[in-house]
């Protein structure tokens, strides 16, 4: 390259062989095309290397091919590794099991020339399983705040973290951002943080800039088993660890007016952090009260009804999951529904996956006069 990019790819990778293609083909295919792209892998024990370097040997725009060898598990410092020798103003840090559409770069782009007091802009996410099939956007909605990201908007970045981080992370997939380099650079400390990294570098990178949401959804988060989440007890205290931390930088920041938030996202989380505990008190409540000719109702699209099916599904008969807006066809061949009385008819248990947004949910099946069991976490 004569002149340095635009914008600087990082695909950072670890075990993603099966779907580097897609993920690879989504970035050559961009309709924006002025950059450079940056191949990361740690140390991975599948064939990764092997796809990342054919696709390095055809696809010119690759500037670098960084592979460990040996794993470091830290995702952090893969993100710290390709920002360093990133030549572009502005990145993307493309996960590598990801798909984005072709104008991604393009729209998200042109934010920073409308807005330039941004340091970030972010689109919204499709959710795809392991087979690229579609599920359903992402669920920004949370009891303490108004769901505004059904339109596009530019916010204060305190002002965002206050509002909206403070309870949780909104920005929840690292490939629907764009960032703005010299503000990333910055935000990037190290740390050893396993499942809240990127959202502590959010808080850190909009304490001092402004951030752009595109409600239009360009990019595709693929949610498989591998995903980088807590799967156990012992994972899920690391995140609540690495979440009051995220708590104590918000509060060392002393945005005006965050002391009621920030109260009650410590409620939030001291009320919740032996979430596997009240998960293992639902799974007892399955085993003994659920027959195998039961009708059952999952209220609630998210990870605890994952759990659910991921537990059940050979013993109980799961005819329908229920959720606010029907947002996908079916869920392993479960389909999703939004809540009606005639759906409600043929079903003896309704189990209702949702600690936030529990005792709305049951009040909401009183109202559909719903006469059969109701369990809860």
């Amino acid at each position: 390259m004569s002149k340095s990019p635009t914008l600087s790819i990082i695909v950072p990778c670890y075990n993603h062989a099966r779907f580097l293609p897609e993920r690879l083909k989504s970035i050559s295919e961009q309709s924006f095309g002025d950059f450079e792209i940056i191949l990361l892998d740690d140390a991975s024990t599948d064939n990764s290397q092997h796809v990342l370097q054919a696709y390095a040997d055809q696809e010119k725009r690759v500037s670098e091919t960084l592979f460990n060898d040996k794993n470091g598990g830290c995702v952090n410092e893969q993100w710290r590794k390709g920002v360093r020798i990133a030549k572009g103003d502005y990145i993307w840090i493309a996960e590598s099991d990801d798909v984005s559409a072709p104008e991604f770069l393009q729209v998200l782009l042109h934010q920073f020339k409308a807005f330039p007091e941004i340091g970030m802009a972010y689109c919204d996410s499709m959710i795809i399983d392991d087979s690229s099939k579609t599920q359903c956007r992402y669920d920004y909605s949370h009891s303490e705040y108004q769901n505004r990201w059904l339109e596009d908007f530019v916010l204060d970045g305190r002002t965002f973290i206050k509002d909206y981080l403070v309870f949780q992370n909104v920005i929840p997939n690292a490939s629907a951002v764009v960032f703005k380099k010299e503000n990333l650079l910055v935000a990037l400390t190290q740390n050893s943080m396993k499942y809240c990294a990127d959202y502590y570098c959010y808080i850190q990178l909009l304490s001092n800039s402004a951030i752009a949401y595109v409600c239009k959804p360009l990019n595709f988060f693929r949610a498989h088993v591998h995903t980088t989440r807590w799967h156990s007890q012992e994972s899920y205290y690391v995140a609540v660890k690495e979440k009051s931390t995220i708590l104590k930088e918000i509060k060392h920041l002393n945005i005006p007016q965050s002391a009621e938030n920030l109260a009650k996202s410590y409620g939030w989380l001291f009320k919740y952090r032996h979430k596997f505990r009240h998960l293992g008190r639902l799974f007892t409540d399955l085993h003994s009260s659920v027959s195998t000719t039961d009708k059952v109702a999952l209220y609630g699209f998210n990870d605890i009804s994952e759990y659910v099916l991921e537990a059940f599904s050979s013993h109980i008969q799961f005819s329908v999951i229920i959720d606010k807006k029907k947002s996908v066809a079916d869920k392993k061949g479960i389909p999703v529904k939004t809540l009606s009385t005639s759906l409600l008819a043929d079903i003896d248990v309704v189990v209702v996956c949702s600690f936030h947004f529990k005792a709305e949910m049951c009040i909401n099946l009183e109202a559909q006069e719903f006469k059969g069991r109701v369990i809860t976490v």
